[in-house]
């Protein structure tokens, strides 16, 4: 989350919300639509009584039932977490402390040899550095994931990369003598996958697979979810 600015986040924050509220409101609960528009005819009318008693309390009344309905909602209980969670990762990044680094590889694999990692808040870089391969699986809330594939050396088989995420970006670089397949799917954001791309994507789930694939020594399939946010696949 340190790469994850402010504006990033609310506009994230907003959007997400916006989308829960909808998927509520349409899909879950569709009751309080009418409750909502019930509090918003006695907004109006309040206001334009105001100068009378009868109006003020109808105003206020109104205004007090909104909150309540908005405050209940599932969108507004996931900003508050966020929000939460935010506020405790930021105090947390800014306690000082020794930075170690141990590189491990053993401890995250299971018995295929795929390492799993969950990294809930944050960023994840692999390919900064050289590293050994393995599959990957990761998954998190809200974070940005960047993966460069030259920094490694591919076995001559299938290679998997599985990619779930509530919010955030995920940035996949693929050297040019390997073949991909990609199975993306998103409620809202955009992707570019090598030559392909699209913005404002909404409930959309695609494959991509490029030519070659079958055939070549050195292939990786890419699988990943997220809920808001971007995917862009390219050579590098």
């Amino acid at each position: 989350m340190s790469n994850l600015g402010k504006t990033d986040l609310i506009r994230l924050l907003i959007i997400s919300g916006c989308i829960l509220f909808a998927i509520e409101f349409f899909f879950i609960d569709t009751g309080l639509l009418f409750i909502i528009a019930l509090t918003f005819i006695g907004i109006y009318f309040g206001r334009r009584s105001y100068h009378k008693s009868g109006g003020k309390a109808i105003f206020w009344g109104a205004v007090v039932c909104l909150f309540i309905v908005i405050i209940n909602t599932i969108a507004v209980r996931f900003i508050f977490l966020v929000v939460i969670g935010y506020i405790v990762w930021k105090w947390y990044q800014s306690k000082p402390r020794k930075e170690i680094y141990i590189p491990k590889f053993s401890d995250d694999l299971a018995e295929d040899g795929t390492m799993y990692k969950s990294n809930w808040f944050g960023t994840f870089h692999k390919g900064k550095e050289p590293f050994a391969w393995q599959d990957l699986n990761l998954q998190s809330v809200i974070s940005d994931v960047t993966i460069d594939l030259n920094n490694t050396v591919l076995p001559e088989e299938e290679s998997v990369i599985v990619i779930r995420q509530l919010v955030g970006n995920i940035e996949i670089i693929v050297p040019y003598d390997v073949e991909v397949i990609v199975e993306h799917s998103v409620l809202y954001g955009e992707y570019m996958v090598m030559n392909d791309q699209e913005q404002h994507a909404f409930n959309r789930s695609i494959y991509r697979k490029t030519d070659g694939y079958d055939h070549a020594p050195q292939k990786v399939k890419i699988f990943t979810q997220v809920l808001v946010g971007k995917l862009e696949v390219k050579r590098g």
